[in-house]
């Protein structure tokens, strides 16, 4: 485990650089200024949202689909029905720098030690890229996402190593303006040890949302998750608020993430201009589902996590993030066998994208 441990980390802090400096930024197309707009889902002034701001700290494309719910992968603080730009409805996106297809990649690790006899731990390392193509305007734009993650356990004795790949595919459209987005989700997913068979390992997730912009600073979602698993959370409801009630506050009350960031400091003469530092506080659910040969089923986790996060948005469109947090309601439930339930554990978490 330690040398798991240690490539998790050196994985994870590859894209530190020392050219930490300003932001760049777009005019938006009803003439205000589009300074980052996407945080989870960021921050800055736009001309009908008012200050949007970055609790944006869970990239959609960022996520370890073998771990985090997929519910996770849908980020909406950033979403809206009202600017006009593709950017603007994708999320975590240096601003002003991508208008084409490639949009961002990202980088992403955690790690759980196997703390004692009723112990699980866990190396994950997750790597994915986002596309955007017009469908059929870049108003109504389709984002694909292919990811690769590696998800390694350890708990007395047993270790075994499973691997997601796959495309997720996500489209937005704007229905009413200035109020109501659409939001669909498929992806096609091969979750497994790769020695199980195909139709063991093979997931098939999907989500449908809707994003309803109450008033310049709140949106509401509402919606619904099939996450292809074989236990109670096969199906799970979207829903909650965000409220940006300044540029330098995020609150967002979804099931199944709540989450709370302040920005801390900023570098610039404008808010939102220069990199920022942000804390955050979340409450999480995470799971995984994986086809595994021995049993000739699939394994699936779930657990509960609450953390505390800080992220550094620097030049260019690099964002380096932290968390330290705690796993707890931890369940495993095997194919055939019945299920067990390891012992609480903290985590580390370094998550990168560009």
């Amino acid at each position: 485990m330690n040398y798991r441990f240690f490539l998790a980390i050196v994985g994870g802090l590859f894209l530190i650089s020392p050219g930490m400096g300003q932001v760049m930024v777009s005019p938006s197309p009803e003439g205000g200024v589009l300074a980052n707009p996407y945080g989870i889902i960021e921050g800055n002034p736009s001309p009908s949202l008012g200050y949007v701001s970055p609790g944006s700290l869970y990239p959609a494309a960022s996520l370890p689909p073998s771990i985090m719910l997929y519910a996770e992968e849908t980020n909406y603080s950033d979403l809206s029905p009202t600017e006009k730009s593709t950017e603007l409805y994708l999320s975590r996106f240096p601003s002003g720098k991508r208008t084409g297809m490639f949009q961002k990649i990202n980088f992403n690790t955690l790690w759980a030690p196997d703390n004692g006899s009723r112990g699980l731990g866990m190396t994950e390392l997750d790597m994915s890229a986002m596309f955007a193509l017009p469908m059929p305007t870049p108003d109504s734009p389709l984002l694909l996402t292919p990811k690769f993650a590696t998800t390694f356990f350890d708990s007395n004795g047993w270790n075994e190593t499973f691997y997601t790949t796959g495309l997720g595919m996500r489209w937005i459209r704007p229905v009413v303006k200035d109020k109501f987005t659409l939001d669909l989700g498929f992806s096609v997913y091969y979750s497994g040890d790769f020695h199980v068979r195909a139709g063991n390992a093979l997931r098939f997730p999907a989500h449908v949302a809707g994003v309803w912009q109450f008033n310049p600073r709140t949106k509401i979602v509402l919606g619904v998750v099939y996450s292809d698993r074989k236990d109670a959370y096969n199906w799970f409801p979207m829903a909650g608020l965000i409220w940006t009630p300044n540029e330098d506050v995020s609150v967002e009350l979804l099931v199944p993430r709540l989450r709370v960031a302040q920005r801390i400091r900023w570098f610039g003469s404008a808010a939102g201009d220069e990199p920022s530092d942000w804390l955050y506080t979340a409450l999480e659910f995470g799971s995984g589902s994986w086809g595994y040969d021995p049993i000739d089923g699939r394994i699936e986790y779930r657990d509960l996590r609450l953390l505390l996060g800080y992220e550094r948005r620097t030049r260019f469109g690099l964002t380096l993030g932290l968390e330290v947090g705690y796993m707890f309601d931890r369940d495993v439930n095997v194919d055939k066998f019945g299920g067990w339930h390891p012992s609480d554990s903290v985590f580390l978490r370094v998550r990168s994208s560009f």
